[in-house]
């Protein structure tokens, strides 16, 4: 009798486990089931339309395109590019309303080259209109610190892998400043400035003859060509390596650049088929 009384009372405990175990597998089909005919691809997705229309967030097509050609202009170039730190909108020149990164895409066979300076400096350091009465001279301009003292990116090698040495500082980039005799400040103009601002809330509202008129305002101290390579990459350059504390084996570098010769010196040049594969001579 106490068996039978102890069988019967482990009856109940196995019969919920077992009715646990099926449970669990009709949840796991049930739910499978629910799915192929939601939203698999192998099924009829019958709840696809609705996810789209209220859950799926709606996308830019100017900016998805936008973001396409900005990857396509990346693997143009046959530099490889340097990840720096993003500048605040705001504090960003006003070249960037209407120019990329990458502002160079009309001559292939330098826009490389070009497009590679902006590691080092602004727009307006190449593409600076000289002023009546002033003089030009070039420091480290950094939109969030008023006095950068570097290190900066570029002026040095690393010792041990001899390429350009990491620094904190990947903001800084020498920018013209116009001085005259009570007072220095920088070429550049920021998109934080009131000119700015109101273009870009009006813009769209703007005939291309008007837009042009505005340009011209944001363009009243940049030339159109910047300068030649020999201007900056020369001994006694518009430049001041030095004192803009590069490295001495760095100056050597940047003045005697080999690359400018090949560039001013020769209207082509080719690229040798390294890794090209050639058939076997039978």
């Amino acid at each position: 009798m106490d068996q039978a009384n102890k069988k019967g009372g482990n009856h109940p405990t196995a019969s919920y486990l077992i009715g646990s175990i099926f449970i669990g597998i009709t949840l796991v089909v049930f739910v499978g089931v629910l799915y192929h005919l939601t939203f698999s691809t192998h099924g009829p997705q019958l709840l696809i339309p609705l996810k789209k229309k209220y859950f799926t967030k709606q996308q830019s097509t100017i900016l998805t395109e936008a973001r396409r050609l900005e990857e396509f202009e990346i693997h143009r170039h046959f530099h490889n590019i340097v990840e720096f730190p993003q500048i605040p909108e705001n504090l960003r020149s006003v070249c960037f309303i209407c120019h990329s990164d990458y502002p160079h895409s009309k001559n292939k066979k330098v826009r490389s080259l070009l497009n590679m300076h902006t590691q080092y400096f602004v727009c307006e350091t190449c593409h600076i209109k000289e002023k009546k009465e002033t003089m030009i001279v070039y420091k480290w301009y950094n939109p969030l610190n008023d006095n950068p003292n570097g290190p900066f990116f570029g002026t040095s090698y690393d010792p041990q892998t001899g390429n350009i040495m990491e620094v904190e500082d990947m903001m800084s980039k020498m920018t013209p400043y116009f001085k005259t005799k009570d007072k220095i400040e920088a070429a550049i103009q920021v998109q934080d400035a009131p000119l700015a601002q109101d273009y870009m809330k009006v813009r769209d509202k703007l005939t291309p003859e008007q837009r042009d008129g505005v340009k011209k305002k944001f363009h009243v101290n940049i030339k159109p060509r910047g300068h030649e390579c020999n201007t900056c990459h020369t001994k006694n350059g518009i430049l001041d390596f030095k004192k803009l504390g590069f490295a001495e084996n760095r100056i050597v570098d940047l003045e005697q650049l080999n690359v400018k010769g090949m560039i001013t010196k020769y209207e082509k040049f080719y690229l040798p088929d390294l890794f090209k594969e050639t058939k076997a001579k039978k």
